[in-house]
């Protein structure tokens, strides 16, 4: 049996990622939705102690659904242990410092997981294939800053209209293409 392993971000589990469970145990995948820290609590030290809980599944079969700060997280972990994965998918990924406005602590946590050179060029080496999927109306992330990432780690980039930052604000429920793109089906890059 596959691994699919979801990874939230700031404000939580996102709505989408009931979707994707739901989708992929029809397909027979064993869906796996660790709960991290949120918001005030994130450090990089707890977020690593759940990841521990599931270090057995990191292999080259691992698939990664990451949203928001999640990705960074990710790769600071396997990154760290020199951890194989065999498919990425980034959801709104980001590897820079940026900075919103009145929310105070989410600027604070976002320092805390810029990526390194080394970070990067590990992702780049110890992830087999890699998907980011971003969107042109990102409430919270830059548009070149979702762009840039996509460079950053060589991972192909999946520009979509209007899907927002795709957590909790932004409503949305489905979205096929990740779906597709761990089952292989109905690809079309």
């Amino acid at each position: 049996m596959k691994n699919v392993l979801l990874i939230h971000g700031f404000n939580g589990i996102p709505k989408i990622f009931e979707y994707f469970k739901e989708e992929l145990e029809k397909e027979a995948y064993n869906v796996i939705i660790p709960e991290f820290p949120v918001r005030e609590n994130i450090t990089i030290e707890v977020y690593f102690k759940v990841f521990e809980k599931y270090k057995e599944y990191f292999n080259e079969d691992l698939i990664v659904i990451a949203h928001s700060i999640g990705n960074p997280m990710f790769i600071k972990y396997i990154s760290k242990y020199g951890l194989k994965v065999g498919k990425y998918i980034s959801l709104a990924g980001f590897s820079k410092d940026f900075f919103n406005e009145g929310k105070d602590v989410l600027n604070e946590k976002v320092k805390l997981t810029i990526l390194t050179e080394n970070e990067l060029n590990d992702a780049k080496i110890l992830i087999n294939k890699k998907y980011s999927i971003y969107s042109d109306s990102d409430h919270l992330v830059p548009f070149e800053l979702l762009e840039q990432y996509c460079k950053d780690i060589y991972s192909i980039s999946i520009p979509m209209k209007d899907i927002g930052h795709m957590g909790k604000k932004s409503g949305l429920e489905k979205l096929p293409i990740v779906v597709n793109i761990i089952t292989d089906k109905n690809l079309i890059f």
